[in-house]
């Protein structure tokens, strides 16, 4: 049955109304609310920080203590630059952390060639490598002996893995032998004597 022209029905009033109303409050609650919810959007966005390397300009490390000179202050282990905590210093590597992220940067002249005009005994190993550990002692005996006759370099790969893929690391401890000029003459793996070490620049023709 067609409904008569002008006649409203009124079984439906109620619907509308409803829907009326929820529209309303829908929209009374998006104006009072919204600001409140826009302002917390961004943090909850907000893009994780990234780590900056600080200028780190020299290392002073010994079995009994380390210490660095990082933007220009002296710094040790636990201590604080500004945002920035200093987690781990090693022989040619400090460990930072920022906000729960974590980075390693290494001494200019480690991974871009520059070798000082000294041939360089380059040390890629891991502070949880047992080989590793024992090789610790012979690299500060040699960085100690042989000052002026030959750099002795350490680079943490689980740390540092950019260095580990530049020599072309596979299996740790590596030990590369560089001449004066930073050309590669020799590399092994595995545990290495001091002994053995001393001999290899020998038979490299270096005289120490």
């Amino acid at each position: 049955m067609q409904q008569a022209p002008g006649k409203k029905n009124s079984s439906r009033s109620p619907q509308v109304l409803l829907l009326g109303l929820a529209v309303t409050l829908v929209s009374c609650a998006a104006y009072y609310f919204w600001p409140a919810a826009k302002s917390i959007r961004p943090a909850a966005a907000a893009p994780e920080l990234s780590n900056k390397e600080l200028p780190l300009t020299a290392i002073v490390y010994s079995q009994d203590s380390a210490l660095a000179i990082v933007d220009g202050e002296i710094v040790h282990e636990e201590d604080m630059i500004e945002d920035v905590k200093v987690i781990k210093i090693h022989p040619d590597t400090v460990k930072f952390e920022r906000s729960g992220s974590r980075w390693s940067q290494s001494l200019p002249g480690v991974e871009d060639g520059v070798h000082s005009g000294l041939p360089m005994l380059l040390e890629l190993g891991s502070q949880g490598c047992p080989p590793c550990r024992r090789m610790m002692p012979i690299l500060d005996e040699l960085r100690a002996r042989y000052t002026g006759k030959f750099q002795v370099r350490y680079i943490d790969v689980w740390e540092n893995r950019a260095a580990g893929q530049k020599y072309g690391v596979t299996k740790i401890p590596t030990q590369i032998f560089f001449d004066r000029n930073g050309t590669e003459l020799f590399r092994h793996v595995g545990f290495y004597s001091k002994k053995d070490i001393l001999a290899t620049w020998k038979k490299l023709g270096i005289k120490l």
